[in-house]
């Protein structure tokens, strides 16, 4: 009798329990995923982006002028003081044309943005101090990795571009 029982089973009746358990392998990754995508985003998007996408022709020809007017720019950020986790210090801007020639009379703006922290943005109006240098104090307020969004204009002509700046 004990023979009958444990020959009930018949082979390979475990074959369809292992597409179970995959598929059931298969939704919890996928659930974890879901759970870490929705819990890590920070919530950042862009603002008025139909309109960006619009401009996008007109972004990219921006672009190509400014190149090929070939302006040169120097970025430097020097701390002075620590306060706490921020840092005081002067930004500095040198600008110069093709040929080296100092540029004077822009208007010089600059937007430090945190690229992994959302809160902490700060904008600086540098002065023109000679020919070509411009500065001003600004305070971050924490110290690591800064994304500084240069944009310069004198006229109708409008100069932007990107450097990354490490604060100490």
């Amino acid at each position: 009798m004990m023979a009958a029982m444990a020959r009930s089973r018949p082979d390979g009746w475990w074959y369809p329990w292992t597409f179970v358990a995959g598929m059931a392998i298969v939704i919890a990754v996928n659930v974890g995923l879901a759970f870490l995508a929705v819990s890590t985003f920070p919530g950042l998007e862009t603002t008025d982006h139909y309109r960006k996408g619009l401009a996008y022709n007109r972004d990219l020809a921006a672009a190509e002028a400014q190149a090929q007017r070939g302006w040169q720019l120097q970025v430097d950020f020097e701390p002075a003081q620590a306060v706490g986790p921020s840092l005081a210090g002067t930004v500095t801007a040198v600008f110069a044309d093709r040929d080296g020639v100092p540029l004077g009379r822009l208007a010089v703006q600059v937007y430090f943005t945190r690229p992994t922290h959302e809160g902490f943005d700060r904008k600086v109006v540098l002065d023109h101090l000679s020919a070509g240098r411009y500065q001003a104090p600004v305070t971050l307020p924490l110290r690591g990795v800064w994304d500084a969004r240069i944009v310069a204009g004198i006229d109708d002509i409008v100069f932007q571009e990107t450097r990354r700046l490490v604060v100490p």
